[in-house]
C-alpha cells in the first residue's frame, strides 16, 4: 500500500509521460476513433483536461468540510451513470472544438494545476469527504480516480493506434484500489437483477495478483476479498483483463476467445460479466 503522497508523485510522472506521448501524435492521430464510445482521440484528451475542474471544485470544498455539490450539479448519486455519460459526451466534444489547436497545451497546464492542488494538501485532508456525481468519496480516493482515469483513457487512445497497447503497470495498484471503492456497484454491476445472491470470483495473476469476489444481492453489488464460500462463477485472468472488463472496455466473450481468461461454473451467469 502506498501513501497518498506517493500516488500524487505518480499522478505527476504519469501525466508528464502521457504528455510526451501525445506530443508525438499527428493531427490525423488525434482524429482517430478512440476505444471510448463516441469520442475521437482528441476528445479523450479534452476529457482528461476538463475533468480537473471537478477535482478542483470538489476537493477545495471538501477540505473545508463541505461535501455538497457545487452550484449547478445534482446531489451525489442522484443522476444515473448513463445520464451523466450522455451529458458529458457532447460537452467534451464541444470543449475540444473550442480549445482547437491549444488542446495539448491546455492538457499540460491542467495536469500541472491538479498536481499543485494535490501537493498543497495536508495529512489531515486525505480522509475528508468530497462531492462526486456518483457518490461522496474521500480526498484520497480522488487521487486513485485520477490514476485510473489516466490509465484507462491512455489505453483508450493507444489501443486504437497500437494493437499491443497495455494499461500502465504503475497505475494498476491504484486502479485496483479504486474499482471496489467506486467502479463496482456504479459502473460494473454483474448480476444486479438476479433475485438470489450471486457470487462472481476473480482469481487475478500478474501485476497486483489476488482473489476477489463480486457479490450481487438485494439489488446491490459489492466487491470483497474472496471467502471460503463457493462462487457461482470463477474467472481466472490477469489484472489488466479484469480492469478492462470492469470498465467496459472488453467483453467476456472477446477476452475468452483470445485466451486471456478462463471461466468455471454457471455459464449463464458468467454471460452477465462485462456487459
Amino acid at each position: 500500500m502506498t501513501s497518498p503522497e506517493q500516488r500524487v508523485e505518480l499522478v505527476k510522472s504519469e501525466s508528464q509521460r502521457i504528455q510526451r506521448y501525445l506530443e508525438d501524435l499527428s493531427d490525423k492521430d488525434l482524429t482517430q476513433t478512440s476505444a471510448c464510445d463516441a469520442w475521437e482521440v482528441g476528445d479523450v484528451v479534452a476529457h482528461l483536461t476538463a475533468s480537473v475542474d471537478l477535482y478542483e471544485s470538489a476537493i477545495s470544498r471538501g477540505i473545508t468540510g463541505d461535501s455538497n455539490p457545487p452550484e449547478g450539479l445534482s446531489a451525489a448519486g442522484v443522476s444515473s451513470l448513463m445520464t451523466r455519460l450522455e451529458e458529458n459526451t457532447q460537452r467534451v466534444i464541444n470543449l475540444r472544438q473550442d480549445i482547437g489547436d491549444q488542446l495539448l497545451s491546455a492538457f499540460s497546464g491542467r495536469c500541472e494545476d491538479l498536481t499543485e492542488l494535490f501537493e498543497g494538501l495536508a495529512d489531515k485532508d486525505w480522509q475528508k469527504l468530497c462531492y462526486h456525481p456518483g457518490k461522496v468519496i474521500p480526498v484520497a480516493t480522488y487521487v486513485d480516480l485520477r490514476l485510473a482515469e489516466l490509465a484507462i483513457h491512455e489505453w483508450d487512445i493507444r489501443s486504437k493506434l497500437d494493437a499491443s497497447a497495455e494499461l500502465s503497470v504503475l497505475c494498476l495498484p491504484a486502479v485496483m484500489d479504486f474499482i471496489p471503492a467506486f467502479v463496482v456497484g456504479t459502473m460494473f454491476r454483474p448480476g444486479i437483477d438476479q433475485t438470489e445472491t450471486v457470487r462472481f470470483r476473480f482469481e487475478l495473476t500478474g501485476a497486483v495478483p489476488g482473489c476477489h469476489d463480486i457479490v450481487a444481492e438485494s439489488g446491490n453489488v459489492k466487491m470483497e476479498s474472496a471467502r471460503a464460500t463457493t462462487a457461482n462463477v470463477t474467472i481466472k485472468c490477469d489484472t489488466e483483463t479484469f480492469a478492462l472488463l470492469a470498465y467496459g472496455r472488453a467483453s467476456l466473450e472477446q477476452t475468452e476467445s483470445k485466451g486471456r481468461l478462463t471461466v468455471q461454473g454457471n455459464r449463464e451467469l458468467a454471460s452477465l460479466i462485462g456487459r
